[in-house]
């Protein structure tokens, strides 16, 4: 492979780690790298999920995804609920550190606790190597938070994320460079191949059943083989198998039609189905909440259901409705046809909706066959509800149903991101 021609960038992967427990640490005035700390959904439900875990208390095996109920109770080890507001705070400030570095368009948030920079013209100004440039963002993070970030730099964004993941994070000094020159020693050693950054484990498989079964052999594997098989999507892969990606921090994406959804991973079995789409239809209610804020319409509804873990499984379907709608009462049937089909009865764990293939509220066709005047009261009905959520606070106008002791919808507006602020 040629890469003289390629895009070699300075581009710089940030990951703070173990984001939220770290900041609950220094916020409790406790060193993150001293302490065993966990931060968990809720500590009053034992089977609350830990959201993350300090670096020693994983060293016990608590990691992100075990259940309350799996921490050893001892005095050395703190459980906390976590503080959004504190980790949105905390997250903007290293946002701020690092922006002394570089243009607001060569930065770009990935995530809470995650981040890249396009070091490229700016190096200059406060380094000789890029190495040099990493460590001295990482300092800098340090001596103001007192957090521990790690970094990794390629000559793209793709082998900046997949150096910070495979080889910074385990590093002694918290930095990894990946070059061209290192993809075939590096970049092809990853495996299982799901581990690799866009390969999920359905990929892995059909990968599999096309005689692939690691990266190098995807690199060297006939393109036309993969389009044919992925699509678009199989150029992509085979592109970064090779290391390469042409993709810019500088270069904003507009996407010509956006996803709304949200999941919950439940505190319970729920074996009962009336239960059941009782938590559907206050999800449904959130998201389409958030489409009537952006003033936009949904003609496709996405369904996610996930079983217990001691059954697994579950499924994910979705249906094009008869109408684009941002009314429960429109898209709520829909919903109920996908459950009802596609349900096996197993007891159900998580659940999660989606709702795609958007256009603009004001584009909306009316049909010649309903009642107009009806549409608008209706549309009308959701506005005034909306206006008193957002002024007094979500719970400040709930359906009945949302008192019922099954309901998860007074908990959830309590809520940050997902969690307790």
């Amino acid at each position: 492979m040629d890469y003289e021609y390629l895009p070699n960038r300075v581009i710089i992967c940030i990951d703070m780690k173990a984001f939220f427990a770290s900041v609950s640490c220094v916020i409790r005035r406790l060193d993150p790298l001293k302490t065993k700390l966990a931060v968990v959904g809720d500590t009053k439900r034992s089977g609350s999920v830990v959201l993350a875990a300090t670096p020693l208390l994983k060293k016990e095996g608590i990691k992100t995804g075990s259940r309350l109920f799996d921490i050893p109770r001892r005095k050395d080890i703190h459980v906390v609920n976590p503080s959004m507001e504190r980790y949105v705070k905390a997250s903007n400030y290293v946002s701020s550190l690092v922006l002394q570095y570089v243009a607001p368009e060569d930065f770009h948030a990935y995530s809470i606790d995650e981040l890249f920079i396009d070091a490229t013209a700016s190096l200059h100004l406060f380094a000789r190597t890029p190495e040099e440039l990493a460590h001295k963002i990482i300092n800098e993070i340090y001596r103001n938070t007192r957090l521990t970030a790690t970094a990794g730099i390629g000559p793209n964004l793709l082998l900046a994320k997949v150096s910070l993941d495979h080889e910074a994070k385990n590093s002694p000094t918290g930095v990894a460079y990946w070059r061209y020159e290192d993809i075939p020693f590096k970049l092809w050693s990853i495996h299982p191949m799901k581990d690799f950054w866009g390969i999920s484990s359905a990929t892995e498989r059909r990968l599999n059943r096309l005689g692939v079964h690691s990266i190098k052999e995807l690199a060297l594997s006939s393109k036309e083989m993969l389009q044919k098989e992925f699509g678009i999507l199989g150029e992509e892969l085979h592109q970064h198998a090779n290391g390469i990606d042409f993709s810019r921090i500088s270069n904003v994406y507009i996407p010509s039609s956006r996803s709304f959804g949200k999941s919950q991973i439940l505190f319970q079995d729920y074996t009962n189905r009336k239960e059941v789409e009782l938590l559907l239809l206050e999800l449904l209610d959130d998201v389409c909440f958030r489409l009537r804020m952006h003033q936009v319409l949904a003609q496709t509804i996405h369904l996610s259901i996930g079983y217990s873990k001691q059954t697994g499984g579950g499924f994910s379907r979705q249906k094009k409705m008869g109408r684009a709608s941002n009314l429960s009462q429109d898209i709520f049937p829909y919903c109920l046809t996908i459950l009802h089909t596609f349900d096996s009865g197993m007891p159900i764990r998580s659940i999660g909706i989606s709702l795609s293939n958007t256009l603009i509220q004001e584009e909306e066709q009316m049909s010649l066959f309903e009642d107009i005047d009806q549409r608008e009261r209706a549309y009308a009905l959701a506005k005034t509800i909306d206006e008193i959520r957002m002024r007094y606070g979500k719970n400040s106008v709930l359906r009945a149903s949302s008192h019922l002791e099954h309901s998860t919808a007074r908990y959830r507006n309590g809520l940050l991101g997902g969690h307790k602020a």
